[in-house]
C-alpha cells in the first residue's frame, strides 16, 4: 500500500484536535495563534522536519494545518523524477525511431537515384526523375538535370561534328587521290600541269572545309560576349575587307567598304569568322565582274543603337523560298555556281545566335543580288567610342562614299 504523502490537522480555538490524518503527529505543528495570517511554517517534530501550512476560518474558530514531511518530499521527488527520467526516454527513444523512419522514407529516392547513376553506361546521359523526390531534393536533381541536358547536347553537337567532318572530308579526299593519281600517271609535262591545276583547286577547297568544320567546332567553346569590354567593329571590318582585295582582283570583282566608327560587345575571332565567311560566299557566288558591298554603321531603331553589319552582292541571288534554308548545315541552293560546302552560311547564323544578334536577308545590290544583314547590339558610349565620324579604321574611307577596289584590267 502506497504511503499517505499528505498530512494534516484541524484545531478548534481552545486548543481540541478535531481531525487529523493518521500519520500526523498528535501536537500542533505549529503554534495555535488565530490572529496570525495563513503561511508556511518550517518546524522539527520528535526529529523530524516538517513543510506546514497554516489556514484560519474567517471567525478565528478552527485552523487547518497541513504539512509534509522531509521524507515524503523526498519520496515525492524521486517518484516523480523516476516518472519524468522514463517518460523523456521514451519520448525520445519513440523521437529517434519516427525520425530514423522518415529520413529512411525522404532519402529512398536519392538513393534509388544514385543506384540508378551508378548502373548507368558512361554516355547515358537521360535526366533522373524527380516525381518521387523530397521537395527539399527535388531543386538539386533538376539542376543536375539541366546540366545533363547540356552535357547530352555538347554530346551530340560533337558527335554531329565528327559525322558531318567524316562524310565531307570523304568526297573530297577521295577525289584529291584520283587527282593525284592522274598526275602520278601523267607521261609528258603537260598532262602534268593541266592535271595540277584540279589537284590544286581540291586542295584549296579541302583546306578551306577543313578550316570551316575546326570554326565549328570552337563555336561550341565561346561563351556570350556579353559581359567583354566592346570592341571596334570597324576595324575588323576593314582588315577582313582588306585580305580580300587580292581575291576580288582577280576575279575582276569590286569590293566595296563603307565603314562608321561603331562598337559592340563582341567575340573577335568568330566576328572575323562570320564576315570571312559572307565575303567568301559573296565572292564565290557573285560571279566575274560582280560587285559585293561591305557596310559597318550604327543605326538607330525603335529607340534602341544597333550596330549594322551587311555584305551584298548584284550577282544572280538567291531565290526568296531558299532564304529559309541557307543557313542550315551542308545545305546548298540546286543550281549554284561554283562548289561550296554548305558551312559558311550556317556558322553565320550560330555566331549570330552567339551574340544575340538579328540576322535579315533580302535583295543585293542594284534590286538584284543577295544580301545579309546583321543587326549587333551597339556598346554604351564610352572612352572608346569617340573617334571622329569621317574616320575609318586602317585608313579605309568611311562616310557615305564607298572605297572601292578597282577591277583588275585583263592581260
Amino acid at each position: 500500500m502506497q504511503p499517505q504523502l499528505l498530512s494534516f490537522q484541524v484545531w478548534t480555538g481552545d486548543g481540541r484536535s478535531v481531525l487529523r490524518s493518521s500519520n500526523s503527529p498528535l501536537e500542533p505543528w505549529a503554534p495555535l495563534r488565530f490572529d496570525q495570517p495563513e503561511g508556511f511554517h518550517g518546524v522539527e517534530v520528535q526529529g523530524v522536519e516538517w513543510r506546514v501550512y497554516t489556514l484560519n476560518d474567517a471567525g478565528g474558530r478552527l485552523q487547518v494545518q497541513v504539512g509534509k514531511s522531509q521524507p515524503q518530499l523526498l519520496s515525492l521527488i524521486k517518484l516523480w523524477l523516476g516518472y519524468s527520467v522514463g517518460t523523456i526516454l521514451l519520448l525520445m527513444a519513440l523521437l529517434a525511431g519516427v525520425t530514423w523512419t522518415i529520413i529512411c522514407w525522404s532519402v529512398a529516392p536519392v538513393q534509388a537515384a544514385r543506384e540508378a547513376i551508378e548502373q548507368r553506361d558512361p554516355l547515358d546521359l537521360t535526366p533522373l526523375e524527380v516525381h518521387d523526390l523530397p521537395t527539399e531534393v527535388k531543386p538539386l536533381v533538376e539542376a543536375f538535370n539541366a546540366q545533363l541536358l547540356r552535357l547530352e547536347t555538347a554530346l551530340q553537337g560533337e558527335r554531329r561534328f565528327l559525322a558531318d567532318a567524316a562524310h565531307e572530308l570523304r568526297t573530297p579526299l577521295a577525289a584529291l587521290m584520283a587527282q593525284a593519281q592522274l598526275v602520278k600517271s601523267a607521261t609528258t609535262l603537260e598532262e602534268s600541269h593541266n592535271s595540277l591545276a584540279p589537284l590544286i583547286g581540291g586542295i584549296e577547297r579541302t583546306a578551306r572545309l577543313t578550316e570551316q568544320l575546326l570554326d565549328l567546332a570552337r563555336l561550341d567553346a565561346i561563351e556570350h560576349p556579353g559581359g567583354r569590354p566592346p570592341v571596334p567593329l570597324h576595324e575588323i571590318v576593314s582588315l577582313v575587307v582588306r585580305d580580300y582585295d587580292g581575291t576580288a582582283q582577280a576575279a575582276s570583282q569590286r569590293l566595296q567598304l563603307r565603314a562608321e566608327p561603331c562598337h559592340a560587345h563582341l567575340d573577335i575571332d568568330s566576328v572575323g569568322v562570320l564576315l570571312r565567311n559572307l565575303i567568301d560566299n559573296a565572292l564565290r557566288y557573285a560571279g566575274a565582274g560582280a560587285r559585293v558591298e561591305v557596310v559597318c554603321r550604327e543605326q538607330e531603331m525603335h529607340g534602341q543603337r544597333h550596330v549594322v553589319l551587311s555584305v551584298r552582292d548584284d550577282g544572280p541571288g538567291v531565290p526568296e523560298h531558299e532564304h529559309g534554308r541557307i543557313f542550315d548545315r551542308f545545305y546548298r541552293v540546286p543550281g549554284s555556281p561554283g562548289r561550296g560546302s554548305g558551312i559558311g552560311l550556317s556558322l553565320v547564323s550560330r555566331i549570330a545566335s552567339l551574340h544575340d544578334a538579328a540576322l535579315e536577308t533580302g535583295t543585293g545590290l542594284d534590286g538584284r543580288g543577295f544580301g545579309v544583314t546583321l543587326r549587333f547590339g551597339a556598346a554604351a558610349n564610352d572612352a572608346t567610342n569617340t573617334a571622329q565620324p569621317g574616320a575609318a579604321a586602317g585608313g579605309a574611307k568611311a562616310g557615305p562614299f564607298p572605297a572601292v577596289v578597282p577591277p583588275a584590267q585583263p592581260s
